[in-house]
């Protein structure tokens, strides 16, 4: 094969990619920030971080903030669910030059990252993010266990906040 993968291991990588854990074996993660932060940055254009109420509640207590005053100025309605606001150039409101400034009290959607269903979708999905995310392949190996429990929490999120 082209990436020199032999005719067994490709037969078991489309195997686990039809049985939907292609990442059986587990995949190499581990964030780079603070000094990448590119996933909260606005390279990619305007995004949306999705919000619950218990982690809107919980962002504007560890910010020191009243609730009301914590979502009107970080917190834009869109359609029926809740996002932070970005800054001008897309970046999250949150992020700052060392990194997240709200990182022990981050939303769901901001834990969970990379381990999102579009993303773990297929191996090719996953590549395709590797291409923007230095963090994929590095030196932290993920057993295919807690890449699991990742997505589970991730669309618990979702379904929290009314987007799924």
């Amino acid at each position: 094969m082209a990436d020199g993968k032999s005719k067994a291991e490709a037969a078991r990588l489309l195997r686990d990619k039809r049985a939907g854990r292609w990442y059986e074996a587990g995949l190499n993660f581990r964030c780079q920030a603070p000094g990448c932060s590119d996933c909260c940055s606005g390279k990619r254009g305007e995004g949306y971080v999705w919000l619950t109420a218990d982690e809107m509640q919980a962002i504007a207590d560890f910010l020191g903030l009243e609730f009301d005053k914590f979502t009107r100025k970080y917190v834009r309605q869109v359609d029926y669910a809740f996002s932070l606001t970005e800054k001008p150039n897309n970046d999250c409101i949150f992020l700052k030059d060392d990194g997240c400034s709200i990182y022990p009290v981050r939303p769901t959607q901001c834990r969970t990252y990379p381990f999102w269903p579009n993303i773990m979708r297929a191996p090719e999905t996953w590549a395709k993010e590797a291409q923007q995310c230095p963090g994929i392949g590095a030196d932290t190996h993920v057993d295919a266990d807690e890449i699991e429990n990742q997505l589970e929490q991730d669309l618990e999120g979702r379904r929290r906040t009314g987007i799924q």
